[in-house]
């Protein structure tokens, strides 16, 4: 009885009819549906336990996505300020100029005289300040403004440049923004690395939370798949319709919370929209790009499989060595 009945399930599983292959489909989706059925709560705190971590884990990835917007935003407004010495020389100062036209990166550069500068420094906070209307002398130096073309290597290029340029004689210093560029970076650095711990923390919890559910499904199945052991059923046959249930898990709690958070983005748009633009240069708050979209769908899909293969193998071997 064992061997013939393990043939129809090895037939069943493995032969070439699309009448079986879809029998078996079939019944396949009808039995996970059936243990969702049967374990209904466990089912619906499990994919609402991954709701909730996936919707915290979307919200790094929102303020991610958005920060990396607004700094790539911001990096195509930054210029190189080079100010010249008072005192610097004729020759100095074409050999400066001879070092910003064969820079092929540099795509304008303007010369702002310091009586220049003065006269906006003055239109622009005289009224604000007696102090800048009492001077009577200008402080201000002789100064370059270079713009860099656009492209991903655009603040290494004024970096590089700035470092070559500030050592040369004549130049008294450069500005472009380095030190809160570098703030930038660092928290974005910090940002990325904290997402990522948090994401393999969650990660780990959400397989042990599918695990530990699946495991309640199989022992209250437990009867029912000693039989079809018995009657010859492989561990893949077995195994199918837990899997199958695993990964609903996983993908229900994923796609909720995405949606979750895209109620929470347009929310943030309605409301701050306006005043991002205003205070942020014109950022139009972003949600999730496609591949972290993919990424966590997909996420869920290999949680919901990792979880519940854990318990199923455990159990089945402990069946075997029994």
């Amino acid at each position: 009885m064992k061997r013939s009945a393990g043939i129809y399930f090895l037939s069943v599983g493995s032969c070439f009819s699309p009448e079986k292959m879809n029998f078996f489909s079939f019944n396949l989706v009808k039995s996970t549906f059936s243990n969702i059925k049967s374990n209904k709560q466990l089912f619906l705190l499990s994919a609402a336990t991954n709701f909730i971590a996936f919707t915290i884990l979307g919200m790094f990835f929102l303020l991610f996505v958005n920060l990396d917007i607004l700094f790539s935003s911001w990096d195509k407004h930054i210029q190189l300020v080079v100010y010249l010495d008072d005192k610097i020389s004729n020759s100095n100062k074409k050999k400066i100029e001879l070092l910003f036209n064969s820079n092929n990166k540099i795509d304008s550069i303007v010369f702002i005289s310091r009586d220049q500068a003065w006269e906006k420094f003055r239109g622009k906070f005289s009224s604000k300040s007696k102090f800048v209307t009492s001077l009577k002398f200008n402080p201000l130096p002789d100064s370059y403004t270079l713009g860099f073309l656009s492209g991903p290597d655009r603040l290494k290029n004024i970096r590089d440049f700035s470092e070559k340029i500030k050592n040369e004689k004549g130049v008294e210093s450069v500005e472009y923004g380095e030190k809160w560029i570098s703030r930038f970076e660092h928290f974005m650095i910090f940002l990325k690395g904290f997402i990522l711990t948090f994401g393999v923390l969650l990660f780990s919890g959400m397989i042990l939370i599918i695990s530990n559910t699946i495991k309640l499904s199989i022992y209250s199945r437990k009867d029912e798949i000693n039989l079809m052991t018995l009657l010859g059923a492989t561990h893949h046959f077995i195994k199918a319709p837990l899997l199958l249930e695993g990964v609903l898990q996983g993908v229900a709690g994923a796609l909720l919370s995405l949606a979750t958070v895209k109620l929470i983005h347009l929310y943030i748009v309605f409301l701050f929209q306006g005043s991002l633009e205003s205070v942020f240069r014109g950022l139009d708050f972003q949600y999730l790009t496609n591949p972290i979209i993919y990424s966590v769908i997909s996420t869920g899909i290999v949680i919901g499989v990792l979880g519940s293969s854990l318990s199923a193998n455990q159990f089945l071997n402990r069946r075997n060595s029994e």
